[in-house]
C-alpha cells in the first residue's frame, strides 16, 4: 500500500470523527432544551453511525490497511475530543 493513499485515508478518518463527535456534541447540548431527548438521541446514533459506517465502507474498500488508517485517524479525534471536553480536574498531566 502507498504512503500517500494511507495518510489520505488517516485525514478521511478525521474527518469523520470529527462529524461523528462534532454531532455528538451537537446532541448533547440539544438535549437540555428539548422534551423528546430519547427520540432525539436514538435519531442522532443513527445518523452519526450512518454516516461513520457509510464511511469506512466506502473508504476502506475491504483493504484491511485501508481501514486501519481510518479508524486511526478517527481514534486521533476521539481521543481530542475527550482530552477538550473533559473537565480539569479529571485530567492529569
Amino acid at each position: 500500500m502507498r504512503i500517500p493513499i494511507l495518510i489520505g485515508m488517516v485525514g478521511a478518518g478525521i474527518i469523520i470523527g470529527a462529524l461523528y463527535f462534532g454531532g455528538l456534541w451537537l446532541t448533547l447540548n440539544r438535549l437540555t432544551k428539548t422534551k423528546s431527548w430519547s427520540l432525539w438521541l436514538g435519531f442522532s446514533f443513527l445518523v452519526r453511525s450512518s454516516i461513520a459506517v457509510a464511511g469506512f465502507w466506502l473508504l476502506g474498500n475491504g483493504d484491511w490497511q485501508r481501514i486501519v488508517a481510518l479508524l486511526t485517524g478517527f481514534m486521533i479525534v476521539r481521543f481530542l475530543s475527550i482530552k477538550q471536553i473533559r473537565p480539569e480536574s479529571l485530567q492529569t498531566s
